[in-house]
């Protein structure tokens, strides 16, 4: 990987942006390659004929930065690992890890110029899912975003051993107001279920995870900031345990809060975790209920570019009363991703993975496909309820509904 003319000169004028250590980190990297083509193959988007993970790999070992960069869009690689997965040449501490060497070059170039344009064709909403939280880092107050427990009996407090992480839902509720999506309900049901076993959560006015603006930006001060906030808040409330229900939000504080904060010594866990560690599904009381037939989707966070957390969650499901849990074609590790990462690339690609996915849901004969994850809540409902004439789109979209795990269980217990 060689500088060009133009390249030095921007070296010149900043010396730490291709002297620094993630340059470094992506030269170790693609030196483990030998192009067996196995990402290529698993690739959602080299499918789809818009990324190639080893045209950036040859490109990163064969030619200038400019030259790479002018043939592959960094910005449009989903990180969701599954090159990773399949790389004969990885294991859990090194080797071709895609989505970490397309965070290195995204810390680099988030600024570079002429990356700007590929940036904007990336982004969705408006961007306000990477403006929100760019704004939290910067202002030393975060918005209020436990207004939702206001009008409950929900018991919540300030200082305890064991904690709830709200994160971004309530400013999601605010935000996607073109279905209906009850996102606070995943936060009040978790609440409300740690209140039936004689458990007052933490819940603190915290600020965004960061996650977004790490994975789909490459900033890493911002990121780093939220980081220091967020774990501050929660040491100084005394917390150990932290639980999780957003998968984005487990993996962050699970995987990247490590790497950069010292002595990082909280528990992570995600709800389904530690609902099973302290048998509450057992101590709590549901509705009378039909049989109901599910079906789950590891979400890329929470799974196989995460924690690769794959039963905690289907044990939970399978001890729910009714609940009859059948599987997709492709799970686990081979879970096909949403297409959305950081509410960047909704586009006609991502719509094309949407499909398929849904389309797998709705082969199984379930009557709900379960989520982890509040990305892959939003994208699938959308999928669903986007005007389409197309008959086989209107036939799925009174198939299937898609849930949250924590709602869906909610749901079971009945109106709190």
């Amino acid at each position: 990987m060689t500088l060009s003319k133009q390249e030095k000169s921007i070296t010149n004028k900043n010396d730490a942006l291709f002297l620094s250590e993630n340059i470094k980190k992506v030269k170790s990297i693609v030196n483990f390659c030998y192009n067996c083509n196995r990402c290529v193959n698993v690739c959602p988007l080299s499918q789809l004929g818009v990324f190639s993970p080893r045209n950036l790999i040859y490109d990163l070992n064969f030619a200038s930065i400019d030259e790479t960069l002018k043939n592959n869009n960094i910005w449009m690689c989903l990180t969701c690992g599954q090159c990773t997965a399949y790389c004969p040449m990885s294991s859990d501490s090194k080797g071709i890890k895609i989505p970490e060497l397309i965070l290195e070059l995204r810390k680099v170039f988030n600024n570079y110029s002429v990356e700007a344009e590929k940036i904007m064709q990336c982004e969705t909403h408006n961007d306000i899912f990477n403006f929100i939280p760019k704004m939290m880092a910067e202002n030393p107050n975060p918005p209020n975003k436990l207004g939702f427990l206001k009008e409950t009996n929900l018991k919540t407090k300030e200082r305890g051993d064991i904690a709830y992480f709200v994160g971004c839902l309530p400013l999601m509720e605010d935000i996607i107001y073109n279905f209906k999506v009850d996102y606070n309900s995943i936060a009040k049901t978790i609440i409300h279920i740690l209140n039936e076993v004689n458990i007052v959560p933490v819940v603190l006015n915290e600020k965004c995870c960061g996650h977004d603006l790490l994975w789909s930006k490459g900033d890493y001060e911002s990121f780093k900031k939220l980081a220091e906030y967020n774990v501050k808040i929660y040491r100084e409330a005394g917390v150990k345990t932290v639980i999780f229900s957003c998968a984005e939000g487990y993996r962050t504080w699970k995987i990247d809060y490590p790497k950069i904060i010292k002595d990082f010594d909280f528990e992570i866990l995600h709800f389904s975790e530690f609902f099973l560690k302290n048998d509450i599904i057992e101590k709590i009381s549901f509705s009378a209920t039909k049989s109901i037939k599910v079906t789950y989707h590891d979400a890329c966070r929470i799974g196989r570019f995460g924690p690769k957390l794959y039963d905690a969650p289907r044990d939970v499901l399978k001890k729910l009363p009714g609940v009859q849990l059948i599987e997709m074609k492709n799970i686990k590790e081979d879970a096909v991703c949403c297409g959305v990462s950081g509410f960047v690339h909704c586009n006609e690609y991502s719509h094309i993975l949407r499909e398929n996915r849904i389309n797998e849901a709705v082969n199984t004969g379930a009557d709900y496909l379960i989520v982890p994850c509040p990305k892959c809540l939003t994208h699938y409902t959308c999928y669903l309820n986007e005007p389409n004439i197309d008959r086989r789109h209107k036939f799925i979209k009174n198939k299937i509904k898609v849930i949250d795990l924590a709602s869906f269980i909610g749901q079971l217990i009945g109106d709190f």
